[in-house]
């Protein structure tokens, strides 16, 4: 057994050693982090960090209904929006060195994943050793830049472009080792699929009808 296999049968691997591990010789699997992924619910991705044995923390923010309300009003110029806040916006997670930061949307049925943000020292891993990892979890990058002692690999979905984690349309992930010896891992749902629920929110509002009046 590998180093690397070894430290992750014994719980001691960091996400991505894990990862690398569990991806040796295979084909590249859905971009993840942490076993958790692009619209996974806000329960799920929970249970699947707490059985994992992260430290799991949430801050309330807006459900479905609290932000088409907030649509509604802003489209009727009903000022100053405040809204009771029963859903959740974002999840800190933490586990040894590792930790996380989780960003959710709130959907009809429930809030969902759109954002995961992962660091982790290096534990003196080289830039090409990182790049192998994550080849190895991810596959082959759409773009990746390996210097001394830093690395960036960029994983896109959907045919796109992938030269950076930020203004593609559909889902993609940067692995990326800063010059500090931190390693970032950051997962973004894409613009397509932000522009999909930016509309549901405005189709969901507009539904409601026109303001009533007396006048």
């Amino acid at each position: 057994m590998s180093a690397l296999a070894l430290l992750a049968a014994c719980g001691s691997a960091s996400v991505a050693e894990r990862d690398a591990a569990a991806q040796t010789g295979a084909a590249a699997k859905p971009l993840t982090i942490a076993g958790l992924r692009i619209g996974m619910s806000a329960p799920e991705g929970q249970a699947t960090l707490v059985r994992d044995g992260w430290n799991v923390r949430t801050s309330a923010g807006e459900d479905w209904a609290a932000t088409v309300d907030r649509e509604t009003k802003r489209q009727r110029n009903v000022f100053p929006i405040e809204e009771p806040k029963n859903g959740i916006e974002a999840l800190n997670a933490r586990k040894g060195d590792e930790a996380l930061i989780v960003e959710f949307q709130p959907t009809p049925g429930g809030d969902v994943v759109k954002s995961v943000k992962y660091a982790a020292p290096a534990a003196g891993r080289t830039p090409v050793q990182i790049a192998a990892e994550m080849t190895k979890r991810y596959g082959g990058p759409g773009s990746s830049r390996v210097g001394s002692p830093t690395y960036e690999g960029n994983w896109c979905s959907g045919g796109d472009p992938c030269r950076t984690v930020l203004g593609n349309r559909h889902a993609n992930l940067q692995a990326k080792l800063d010059d500090y010896g931190k390693l970032n891992l950051t997962l973004l749902q894409g613009i397509e699929a932000d522009e999909a629920w930016q509309a549901s929110i405005k189709r969901a509002a507009g539904s409601r009808g026109p303001a009533k009046s007396s006048f």
